[in-house]
């Protein structure tokens, strides 16, 4: 309907009108952000420090980055957007507040530790030794630079420095200690019985009135989902790349490939190694001189850039940079090499492999420059790029067909919006169908969540006309009609009958067996004898002696629910009924606990359980902490 209203306000008077009202909404907009909310942009301020939506964007920029195609289709609609960019919101102003408390208290990290951070951090070594080319590899997929780097690693290292110091004043007390390691080490005496619901499966009967009455107070169980058939028109790239492929000739890929060699040549490239000065070391200029006398002496040039260079990520490789186009920048290619100019002309007018410079100056500090390796420019023949030439002129014929259909039939919508069929003919595409399907059955199109949101909405369900255009990417359209439409219903008992019967069965059984399990427990409990009780299930006691909590002869789970029963007072039994993870039940009878001296434990085992309840009381602790940080900082959002 939008694209309807569109094509009826295209006149020129309907166009001042709204070049009008668009310039009166853009000033009102900045001068009312501007005057009276400061930083339009902003949308929280923690302790001064602004989180705006240019940093929730580039965060979630960098998401779309590192989950590719995956983004789209998890994050396709626009309430789950709107989720991912409050998450990401809070995310940037915990940091900040995380960062605000570090910086109140002093914490911060060193040059010296930082480099040490990036040498150590797992994700950046191979084989347990650090590697530049995986730490750059990385930073390419997340998006960062090395100065964001940096400031992570110096965040992550007050961080460090906090936990550190709450862990050191963290500590257990020897009574702690005690009493944790006579718990831990206990051991009882018990007698039990399982009672396994198969014990009273076969006694188990459901009557058609129970059936009724469940099937009548459980309807929403036995619900199906409203269902819809939708008859559609899709136009894409992809579908119409596929028919031209089939009509590009040899001439043709010929034709652009003479015309476009340039971007089929492998330009001249350069390898270069340097050592770096920055201008925050003292003397650095004289520094850089006598390591340059020292390269002249016959010293190792890879061994001075890992021991006295500046940048971090090349020293650790001997001072090598990545292999660059050996272009000097120019008006036709700015960026040239990527380097500063003075390094890049330095660089560039080595001409053996070996050669260095003198000390090179940039807004860096001082650099002495080694030319490592080189290679010369090359064509890349057409055969090896045939393929990817045909694949470029079908997508370019691709895209002019997909605009050039699409505008047609948002011009047909008004002629043609009550017949699919005819709407379809006029721009010779295919009338397909999807079949019944429901929000939890939908599969391939019917399951892209753009799609699945407008086949059930409103505006589909209660129309006979086809649909606006369904955008599910940019080059990817779908119209829609209604076939037939299916309201949620109640499935009728006849079709769930064998279900409510089982579940009934179920049920029953469970029951049988707990009722029975506590008679058992109540006989105990009044001093009688349970044997003869248990005799006519077939069933007996089993008795066990200084049973430890890892102990597995009899199941975990059912070690795990006799250590679940209270201890017992000296010369009583303690009992309980508990259920195991399968459902059956079992009568517990704890007859004695034995407690270990704690005289006996050793010294790794005490070293041991300290540790253990000092980080328990660490971590509690941390978590006070942080919470006290938030409540105490100043966060307008």
């Amino acid at each position: 309907m939008l694209e309807r209203i569109q094509q009826s306000m295209q006149g020129p008077i309907m166009k001042v009108i709204l070049f009008v009202i668009i310039i009166f909404f853009i000033f009102a907009g900045y001068f009312t952000g501007t005057l009276f909310s400061g930083n339009p942009d902003k949308v929280a301020e923690v302790e001064g420090a602004e989180i705006t939506n240019a940093q929730i964007q580039q965060r979630l920029d960098r998401v779309r980055q590192q989950m590719g195609q995956q983004f789209d289709q998890q994050y396709a609609t626009e309430a789950s957007q709107k989720l991912l960019r409050e998450q990401i919101k809070q995310q940037l102003i915990n940091e900040q507040v995380i960062k605000a408390n570090l910086n109140k208290a002093g914490l911060t990290a060193s040059e010296e530790q930082i480099k040490t951070w990036i040498r150590e951090f797992p994700q950046f070594q191979i084989g347990g030794v650090y590697s530049p080319e995986q730490a750059k590899m990385i930073l390419a997929q997340m998006g960062w630079s090395e100065e964001q780097l940096r400031q992570y690693a110096r965040q992550q290292i007050a961080e460090e420095q906090l936990n550190q110091g709450i862990g050191a004043t963290n500590f257990a007390l020897g009574y702690e200690v005690e009493s944790y390691y006579r718990l831990q080490e206990q051991s009882r005496d018990v007698r039990y019985v399982r009672i396994t619901q198969e014990d009273f499966a076969d006694s188990i009967d459901v009557t058609e009135a129970e059936i009724e009455d469940y099937y009548q107070q459980n309807q929403a169980q036995f619900e199906q989902p409203e269902k819809v058939n939708l008859r559609y028109v899709r136009l894409s790239t992809e579908q119409l790349a596929e028919k031209f492929k089939d009509q590009i000739d040899a001439a043709q890929i010929q034709e652009l490939y003479e015309a476009n060699k340039a971007n089929y040549q492998d330009p001249a490239e350069i390898l270069v190694a340097h050592i770096l000065i920055d201008n925050s070391i003292e003397d650095a200029e004289s520094k850089a001189s006598d390591l340059l006398n020292q390269l002249k002496d016959g010293a190792d040039f890879a061994e001075l850039a890992k021991e006295h260079s500046s940048d971090t990520f090349s020293g650790e490789n001997g001072g090598q940079l990545d292999w660059v186009d050996a272009i000097p920048a120019s008006d036709e290619n700015p960026s040239g090499t990527g380097w500063v100019p003075e390094f890049e002309a330095a660089a560039l007018a080595l001409n053996n492999v070996g050669d260095m410079t003198d000390v090179v100056e940039t807004q860096y500090g001082y650099h002495i420059i080694k030319l490592v390796d080189k290679k010369e420019s090359q064509t890349t023949p057409l055969a090896e790029v045939e393929s990817d030439i045909r694949d470029t002129l079908a997508n370019e014929k691709a895209q002019e067909e997909f605009f050039a259909k699409q505008s047609k039939l948002n011009e047909n919508l008004f002629e043609f919006g009550d017949d699919l069929d005819k709407f379809a003919e006029e721009v010779d595409l295919e009338v397909q169908e999807t079949g019944l399907f429901s929000k939890n059955s939908a599969t391939g199109l019917t399951a892209n969540p753009v799609f699945l949101e407008k086949a059930f909405s409103a505006s589909v369900l209660e129309s006979t006309e086809v649909s606006d255009m369904i955008e599910l990417t940019n080059n990817d359209i779908v119209y829609v009609t209604v076939k037939e439409y299916l309201p949620a219903q109640v499935q009728p008992l006849d079709e769930v009958k064998e279900t409510v019967v089982a579940t009934l069965k179920e049920e029953k059984v469970r029951t049988a067996a707990k009722d029975f399990a506590e008679q058992v427990l109540a006989r105990l409990g009044e001093g009688e004898d349970a044997e003869s009780l248990l005799s006519l299930e077939g069933l007996s006691w089993s008795e066990t002696t200084d049973l430890k909590r890892r102990d597995t002869a009899i199941g975990f789970d059912l070690t795990n629910a006799i250590f679940k029963v209270k201890a017992p007072a000296e010369g009583q039994a303690s009992r309980s009924v508990e259920q195991l993870f399968n459902g059956d039940y079992v009568v517990v009878e704890v007859n004695a606990v034995n407690y270990p001296d704690p005289d006996t434990m050793d010294d790794a085992t005490r070293q041991q359980i300290e540790q253990r309840l000092a980080n328990a009381n660490a971590q509690a602790e941390m978590q006070s902490l942080m919470q006290n940080f938030r409540e105490k900082s100043e966060v307008a959002q």
